[in-house]
């Protein structure tokens, strides 16, 4: 296992005069042991990250560090770090057993240690039974389990998993999560998961390092990611269906401060900690972002505040539904139990705990309170 540390790492890509600046100033510790996914749209400098981690890529600056040691100059093999890609990469005419094997022959053990740790690996993947069969036969789940015991069959210091659910089915999804979260309890190795998913990341990292336009937005565990986001961007990648945001004014009323939204009948009343905030401001604007799972048809336990809208759209997804709700210009959501059918056009008061309300700087987009 190894800590790996990025110190202030970029990654420019040149060519025919164009210059594309990948990865800016990126600094991540990540710990021993620990499981920490990159997550980011396409675009936004994971995959570079992830392959200057490895040694695929040259690094245009900063510093890469394996338990202290730096590693820029070094090459993959002598990083030993091992990867699992989302195409499986698996040689199509050997055998599952030889699949795995192969990374074992290539360092020169002796076959019986091969055999013990090839079939150790399968026994922890659960696929023991398909040892004799070769790639095409398989389908795509077996393919990512083998894909996945070829890395961890070397025993690597960092574990690298580049999208490797992507193309999975959502049943088989789900138990490869779960699968590749026992996996990392059980071993205790050092991984780095790359995936544009935000579900797949919360489901198994540790902590989460947010990318966009090249640059870290955070780096935070799943809690304070979902509640104390370090600006719109991740407030809004972060949670399905995506937070609503609302411009709004600060006006102050007899003691009272309430969030006024533009073009809208809406009203939002932040709590104590908020309004402090907005006292030491100044803030006469700010955005409103509310998560729709935070609004509500019934009034939630504790303090809470309401607004009037109307349906738009029902949604109806089983174990929840979706409300599409509109007031005056502005469209929203949220989430209700699936029970109830609303008809467009119904009138609604929906119920929020003021410490719900986010605020955000409307000219930054940085997280307020």
């Amino acid at each position: 296992m190894a800590r790996v540390e990025l110190d202030r790492v970029n990654k420019i890509y040149r060519g025919r005069g164009i210059e594309v600046h990948a990865v800016r100033d990126l600094s991540l510790a990540i710990e021993d042991g620990e499981f920490v996914a990159i997550l980011g749209p396409s675009g936004c400098g994971k995959t570079s990250t992830l392959r200057m981690i490895v040694g695929l890529e040259d690094i245009t600056g900063g510093e890469i560090r394996f338990d202290g040691r730096r590693v820029n100059e070094l090459g993959p093999e002598a990083r030993n770090v091992a990867m699992a890609f989302e195409t499986y990469a698996l040689y199509p005419t050997f055998t599952v057993f030889e699949n795995l094997a192969f990374p074992l022959e290539v360092r020169g053990l002796e076959r019986a240690r091969i055999e013990r740790e090839v079939r150790e690996i399968a026994r922890l993947l659960e696929i023991e039974d398909i040892l004799g069969q070769k790639p095409g036969q398989l389908s795509g789940g077996q393919q990512q389990r083998v894909s996945l015991g070829r890395a961890l069959v070397r025993e690597p210091a960092v574990f690298i998993l580049d999208e490797v659910m992507s193309h999975l089915d959502a049943h088989l999804k789900f138990r490869m999560l779960f699968e590749l979260k026992r996996l990392h309890q059980r071993l205790g190795r050092t991984m780095v998961y790359v995936t544009h998913d935000q579900v797949e990341a919360l489901a198994l990292a540790d902590r989460v390092a947010v990318m966009s336009n090249a640059e870290l937005q955070q780096f935070a565990d799943r809690d304070a990611l979902y509640n104390r986001p370090a600006n719109r961007f991740v407030a809004d990648f972060i949670g399905e269906p995506p937070t609503n945001f609302f411009d709004a004014r600060v006006v102050g009323e007899g003691g009272e401060v309430r969030l006024v939204v533009n073009g809208t009948g809406l009203a939002f009343r932040p709590d104590g900690q908020r309004r402090a905030v907005l006292a030491r401001s100044g803030a006469r604007e700010v955005t409103v972002g509310i998560r729709p799972q935070n609004l509500g048809i019934e009034p939630p336990d504790g303090a809470c505040e309401r607004i009037e809208a109307e349906v738009d759209i029902f949604e109806y997804l089983g174990e929840t539904a979706i409300l599409a709700l509109r007031s005056g210009e502005r469209a929203f959501r949220a989430v209700a139990s699936p029970r109830h059918r609303y008809e467009p056009g119904t009138p609604l008061s929906l119920f929020y705990r003021p410490r719900d309300v986010m605020l955000f700087d409307p000219a930054t987009g940085d997280f307020l309170a």
